[in-house]
């Protein structure tokens, strides 16, 4: 795994935390609240507060999340306090001495850089979604993120349900197939695929959703400034030009590492309503998005059939969990009534031949059609109609 450039400071990880804290933190002396409480609202903007303590060198995850949950949106205030009333809040956070010392002396320019940054990011269309403004699925966990960078169309993050569909970088073709299988299912109602931008399983996954008009999800295990792998770039521009998003709780500038990309599973998994395990090994990554899944009492669904990962174990021993053949037709219609079930449950018009539909409509754009083509197709139509009646209902 590629790290991080000489000179580049990673503010998570371990290396990153072994950066943050040599030396003796200032005495925790917190500042009295209304010196805290400026009227109105503060002149820097939440992003701009962030990425300007976040390019303090010796800041630390820990620090950074720590002063951000006790400074919620109004983040920016810290850089509007007198130095010694910023010193008292920067210690009641655990911020080391040497970064808490460069915040206080260094505020201004630190402030003008970060505005720089944003401005920056902002030209790239990627915005940074406070804590006030998260989905509540992820607001609400107990280890979820405080920020998001989010380049599209934030919205894509509360137009649930959200179906995650994940699996292996090493994805054979019938697990390309059962995960092309279950996008198309889902294309039938209007939910939001969430996976990872990784070859193999995710990327046949974004690149499905994109293809049969489902909006995507992706989460990143690095800053949104870094394009990985390079195979899924063309994905990445389309699921942006499509109306959906790419997000990261990374800083820019932050390359990736194992334990980011195991992080960026909790995030898959806890966004999502159902968690589908395309295809996978019991030690593989994609088990810890399905243990995330248990914990967050998300519904699981691993696909099986012959000669299929033994990720299904993984599934199968969750008491969330439920293995289904998506090639037999049963097993199809099943998942089907999970994705419709899921339509329902947000009060969406659950339409199961709404491919049907937009194709119908294709082709009544392109043929010269006659009264007696609408005419054998209601007929059509009043045949399947009759014949659904006696096809067994999966639970």
């Amino acid at each position: 795994m590629e790290q991080a450039a000489a000179g580049e400071q990673p503010i998570s990880g371990e290396a990153g935390e072994q950066e943050a804290l040599p030396g003796l933190l200032l005495p925790a002396v917190p500042p009295r609240p209304d010196m805290l409480e400026a009227p109105g609202a503060t002149q820097v903007p939440f992003e701009v507060a962030l990425l300007a303590l976040g390019s303090v060198r010796g800041m630390g995850a820990k620090a950074l999340r720590s002063i951000v949950r006790d400074f919620g949106e109004r983040l920016g205030v810290l850089f509007e306090l007198e130095p010694e009333v910023l010193r008292g809040a920067l210690a009641r956070s655990r911020v080391p001495t040497n970064a808490a010392q460069e915040v206080t002396n260094s505020a201004a320019r630190l402030v003008e850089d970060a505005a720089a940054a944003a401005d920056r990011l902002a030209i790239r269309g990627v915005r940074v979604v406070g804590p006030a403004h998260l989905p509540k699925r992820l607001a609400n966990l107990p280890d979820g993120p405080l920020w998001l960078f989010v380049e599209g169309d934030p919205d894509a993050l509360a137009a649930g349900p959200h179906v995650a569909v994940v699996g292996t970088r090493k994805a054979s073709a019938e697990g390309v197939r059962a995960t092309e299988a279950a996008v198309r299912t889902m294309a039938a109602y209007p939910m939001t695929l969430v996976s990872g931008l990784a070859n193999g399983i995710d990327a046949a996954a974004h690149d499905a959703a994109l293809r049969d008009g489902v909006r995507n999800v992706a989460f990143l295990g690095h800053g949104t400034d870094l394009v990985f792998p390079a195979e899924t770039a063309h994905l990445r521009a389309m699921i942006v030009h499509s109306g959906g998003c790419v997000a990261s709780e990374y800083l820019p500038g932050e390359r990736y590492r194992k334990a980011q990309f195991v992080q960026r599973n909790r995030l898959q998994a806890a966004l999502a309503d159902l968690v589908v395990a395309a295809e996978g090994e019991y030690t593989g990554g994609t088990a810890h998005t399905v243990r995330f899944a248990t914990s967050y009492k998300r519904p699981l669904i691993g696909f099986t059939w012959p000669g299929a990962g033994d990720l299904t174990r993984a599934v199968a021993d969750q008491p969330t969990g439920q293995l289904l053949d998506i090639f037999d037709p049963a097993g199809r219609r099943a998942f089907d009534a999970r994705c419709r079930a899921l339509a329902n449950a947000y009060g969406h018009s659950a339409f199961g031949l709404q491919l049907v539909e937009r194709q119908l409509q294709r082709e009544a754009q392109l043929r010269q059609l006659t009264p007696e083509d609408f005419k054998r197709l209601r007929a059509r139509i009043d045949q399947l109609e009759q014949r659904g009646a006696t096809w067994p209902s999966e639970q």
